[in-house]
């Protein structure tokens, strides 16, 4: 597969050095094994786990959450002469009367975690129209799931396995921005895409609100390059696509995609 480049920068934290380190140990105990399938990872983890992976050229890995901009996805590490099989990942499709109650994606969450979950068995979940929503699951859970999960936020739902391939999901294109900022800092590109003042980007972003390639920085300073990947809370997320050089006044030309 096409190798994708990581977005990691500077040292790892504590936190994220023991994960990969425990990801590795687990790469290492696949000698003269068929190989393993991982929970579901967040894009952190799964960046940690392909700078792992880029070092064993022995092994291939597959990417999959359920559909094709999955954010939460899971890995599927084998030996690179074997065929390519994606990870298996069950999805549940829930429906509710039109009772007037809105369910957002917290609300689906805990109920789902509230029946003895791990967070890492749980990939995206999507709001539908017409009073619908998908639950990317681990398939080990799919059945207990389906048999236990009657109420969400004190509303009755109905919930039934379905294949991923068939469920009719909205597609991700994105939005691309186009303007000028001072500089690639990280409050005057939130500023940009978002369309908010550059005050208000720096109180979100010290109110630890925003994420730099899945790391929370809590910098308004922070200098940003092409092909980060900046989300704010409740907001969505933007990628810098481009930056395309200086206008006579010396401000930065940059393209973004939004999304969400």
């Amino acid at each position: 597969m096409t190798e994708k480049r990581t977005r990691l920068r500077g040292p790892l934290t504590e936190a994220e050095k023991k994960w990969q380190s425990e990801f590795a140990r687990k790469v290492e105990s696949l000698k003269g094994r068929a190989g393993m399938q991982t929970s579901f990872l967040d894009p952190l983890q799964l960046e940690l786990a392909r700078a792992v992976l880029q070092e064993q050229s022995h092994l291939a890995y597959t990417v999959f959450g359920g559909f094709p901009a999955a954010e939460r996805t899971c890995l599927r590490v084998f030996p690179a002469e074997q065929h390519s099989i994606l990870p298996e990942v069950a999805a549940l499709l829930v429906t509710w009367p039109d009772s007037g109650e809105k369910l957002g994606h917290r609300d689906f969450l805990g109920a789902v975690l509230s029946l003895g979950l791990r967070r890492d068995q749980v990939g995206d979940i999507l709001l539908l129209p017409e009073n619908r929503a998908v639950i990317f699951i681990v398939p080990a859970q799919a059945d207990y799931i389906c048999g236990n999960l009657t109420r969400v936020k004190g509303t009755a739902v109905e919930c039934s396995v379905v294949d991923p391939e068939r469920l009719p999901l909205p597609v991700e294109s994105g939005k691309e921005i186009s303007g000028t900022v001072a500089s690639v800092r990280l409050d005057a590109v939130i500023s940009l895409g978002f369309g908010i003042s550059r005050s208000r980007a720096a109180v979100l972003i010290k109110g630890e609100l925003a994420k730099v390639n899945w790391r929370p920085v809590n910098s308004p300073a922070l200098q940003l390059k092409e092909g980060d990947l900046v989300s704010l809370q409740g907001r969505g997320r933007l990628e810098i696509v481009a930056l395309e050089g200086e206008t006579r006044k010396g401000r930065r030309r940059i393209r973004l995609k939004k999304i969400g």
